[in-house]
């Protein structure tokens, strides 16, 4: 009887999230580095959107209300950056072309700008060319940046909700583009995340199977038909030829003829797959729902899930290679490879 008690007590913390756990976990050796708001508990709250390393020990994490944390020790010690806004915004996207130049986009058109490795931000505007002001002059773009990436010094891209596609010519000072405006109860298409693997080569998913090529770095798109209509919200390509796409209900493709053909990979996974990264044509990780972390060491042919323990939600992962890897998301959770 008394084991049985015990039993269901844990039954009942665990669906609630009560139930901590010991920090590493599995073959993966992931490590809690920063736990999520209810155990953590220091007055820093939020959900984390994305990161990003530079290299091994400075990064990056964005998130709900304007949270922005940096880290210089590979994730161990997070601290705040705090940024001065008449309203709040949700920061979706954290990109850094190199360890002094990047960008953090989020709700309501937000661009912030560095070049200085993150000591300093700036507020950029993107004009909306599909819309005018009472004036009669294109409108500032107020849709949701979700996503960003620079092909060189001075020409990038950023897109987001209801199709929104903007680009910088002058190293991202200055960007325009379009986005719709979208009715209540009517579909609405997002862009989801751009990747390009090479200054030419690049690709943008999104909404209902939704993939977009470019071989001429950005200035024509043609659609790839992968065969789903699964909201699609991960790519990550490893040259101009082998890539993956991850996405809603556990869905990841793969190709390697630059998406010309398109593969499904059993995952074994119903769970909504948020973001996928991979450090070589073999090695690569997609994390998503309810603390899903996949594991592929042969290209995805194989893709297995990783026991990571109690975790929420992740919703982005960034690896450098196999020793240096991070995982964030729901709650402020930071996850990252035992060392």
């Amino acid at each position: 009887m008394r084991s049985t008690r015990i039993l269901n007590l844990m039954l009942v913390l665990t669906m609630f999230g009560l139930l901590i756990l010991p920090p590493a976990y599995g073959d993966g050796k992931w490590t809690i580095l920063r736990n999520d708001d209810f155990i953590r508990d220091d007055g820093v709250w939020g959900h984390l959107q994305d990161v990003e390393f530079v290299n091994g020990l400075n990064g990056w994490a964005v998130g709900s209300d304007g949270l922005i944390l940096q880290t210089t020790d590979g994730g161990k010690t997070w601290t705040q950056t705090i940024i001065e806004m008449e309203r709040q915004v949700y920061f979706w996207n954290v990109y850094f072309r190199d360890e002094s130049v990047g960008f953090i986009t989020g709700t309501r058109g937000t661009i912030l700008k560095t070049t200085d490795g993150g000591q300093t931000w700036e507020f950029k505007e993107a004009i909306n060319e599909s819309r005018l002001d009472r004036e009669g002059n294109p409108a500032v773009l107020r849709r949701r940046l979700i996503d960003a990436w620079m092909v060189d010094e001075q020409t990038g891209y950023m897109v987001g909700e209801n199709d929104t596609f903007i680009k910088t010519t002058d190293g991202g000072e200055s960007w325009t583009g379009t986005g719709k405006r979208v009715a209540v109860g009517n579909t609405r298409n997002n862009f989801e995340r751009i990747h390009f693997a090479s200054p030419t080569a690049g690709w943008i998913v999104g909404s209902f199977g939704t993939i977009l090529r470019t071989t001429d770095g950005g200035e024509t798109w043609e659609n790839q038909d992968a065969g789903v209509d699964n909201n699609l919200k991960g790519v990550d390509f490893v040259d101009e030829n082998t890539g993956w796409i991850a996405g809603q209900e556990g869905v990841i493709l793969h190709t390697q003829d630059g998406g010309v053909t398109w593969t499904k990979q059993e995952t074994n996974s119903y769970d909504s797959l948020y973001d996928i990264a991979f450090v070589n044509p073999q090695t690569g990780w997609a994390v998503g729902d309810f603390g899903t972390i996949l594991h592929t060491t042969d290209g995805g042919q194989t893709w297995t899930r990783e026991n990571a323990g109690n975790l929420p939600s992740l919703y982005a992962i960034d690896a450098i290679d196999t020793a240096h890897r991070w995982g964030v998301g729901e709650g402020g959770i930071v996850i990252g490879l035992g060392q």
